[in-house]
């Protein structure tokens, strides 16, 4: 075999470079600290690495969806919770003005309070997020969800039902928005028609007659050629001094005349009369039949609305009826309150589950990205001792010659 001087500087030549290019290399992985300095030093380790950095950026969106959330949720408990704490207070007002002991003046004062608590409401239900957003409007963000008319005064819902969602993990979604008509709730009017058995007729009669309304008994009397109107009149008077709400129908056909009366509220059962009364033992007991029942739906805001009325025109079978629906509102409202705590609650036990995937995978990460620090400067010395080495041989091998061998 013929070794010439031109493949020896070659030869060497070639293993310097080698040697040089593999000290560059580990120096470059010592200055970046990263064991993959470019994509082709290692592919397979590189695709690793961009699946784990994926992984991240997903980790990066659910962490601001979350911490999205987690300011508007805690910003409706807040809400929800002075809303409720104004239920509270309206419905002390409501009890205090059922009270018979109360003047008309009393109830007026009243009556400014819970009007001013209900505007507040009304501005309750139109908050908005730091972006300026209606929470509570549904997907209709940018308009009040709730107005009040100039004109009739009642308060009508502006929004929507359309509820959106958002990702905080890539198994889980949650809702972002909650419109208003799920978070004030209506509350049930039960109303009752009963006919009035034993008054009225071809021929009417006189006396005193009685019902029972509850365990509330009922008092009116009849004198001779009362009008339909004066009967009715005087039973509604006894159903407003008993405090309940409550009207009376007189219908007359063909010369005869029937009574019946319509209750509304939690004291809406009617029931036959008692033979004799505390103010008097000749009473007439009333034979009493249920014609009709039927349960309404009364908005939030109806229901705050229709008290103050009452509170004004001094009717205190109407507040007391309001009693009963301030609580079935306060009863949905505390729930709602509940449920933005529980939604809080489920929101930072996912973002504390995050946070435990994201440390796992910044191990993975580091251990597929991240350099060994002792392994690569003990291989740094070693490529510089060989590139020491094949440089000193070079030197030497460059001094040779075949023709010292002739």
């Amino acid at each position: 075999m013929k070794i010439s001087s031109s493949y020896l500087y070659n030869k060497s030549l070639q293993n310097i470079q080698t040697a040089q290019s593999d000290v560059a290399k580990t120096r470059e992985q010592i200055a970046t600290g990263k064991s993959l300095v470019r994509p082709s030093d290692d592919t397979s380790k590189l695709r690793n690495i961009e699946t784990l950095e994926s992984h991240v950026r997903k980790l990066d969106s659910f962490d601001r969806n979350a911490a999205y959330l987690e300011d508007r949720y805690g910003l409706e408990e807040t809400v929800l919770t002075s809303a409720n704490d104004i239920i509270i207070r309206v419905k002390e007002l409501a009890i205090q003005a059922a009270n018979d002991t109360l003047s008309v003046s009393d109830r007026d004062i009243i009556a400014v309070e819970v009007s001013s608590l209900r505007d507040e409401m009304i501005s309750i239900a139109n908050t908005r997020d730091v972006e300026g957003n209606y929470i509570f409007g549904g997907s209709k963000t940018d308009t009040a969800a709730f107005v009040k008319s100039d004109v009739t005064g009642k308060v009508s819902y502006q929004g929507d039902n359309r509820e959106s969602s958002v990702a905080i993990s890539s198994t889980r979604t949650v809702t972002k928005n909650r419109d208003g008509t799920t978070i004030f709730q209506t509350a049930p009017r039960q109303e009752q028609t009963f006919a009035l058995g034993g008054l009225g007729g071809a021929s009417d009669p006189t006396g005193d007659f009685n019902f029972k309304v509850g365990s509330a008994v009922i008092e009116f009397s009849v004198s001779a050629n009362d009008r339909p109107e004066t009967v009715k009149a005087a039973i509604e008077q006894s159903l407003e001094s008993s405090g309940i709400s409550g009207t009376a129908q007189a219908v007359t056909l063909n010369g005869a005349t029937s009574y019946s009366v319509t209750l509304t509220g939690v004291n809406s059962n009617a029931s036959n009369g008692v033979p004799v009364t505390a103010s008097s033992p000749g009473s007439n007991p009333l034979t009493v039949t249920l014609r009709e029942s039927e349960t309404q739906s009364v908005g939030f805001f109806d229901v705050l609305g229709d008290l103050v009325s009452a509170l004004s025109d001094n009717k205190r079978g109407e507040i007391g009826r309001s009693v009963s629906e301030l609580s079935s509102l306060q009863d949905r409202l505390s729930m709602n309150v509940g449920q933005v705590g529980s939604s809080l609650n489920n929101l930072e036990r996912q973002i504390d589950i995050n946070a435990s995937t994201r440390l796992r995978i910044d191990e993975l990460l580091s251990t597929e990205r991240d350099l060994d620090y002792a392994k690569a400067v003990t291989e740094f010395n070693a490529e510089m001792v060989r590139l020491e080495a094949t440089q000193a041989s070079f030197a030497k091998i460059a001094q040779l010659s075949l023709f010292e061998y002739l």
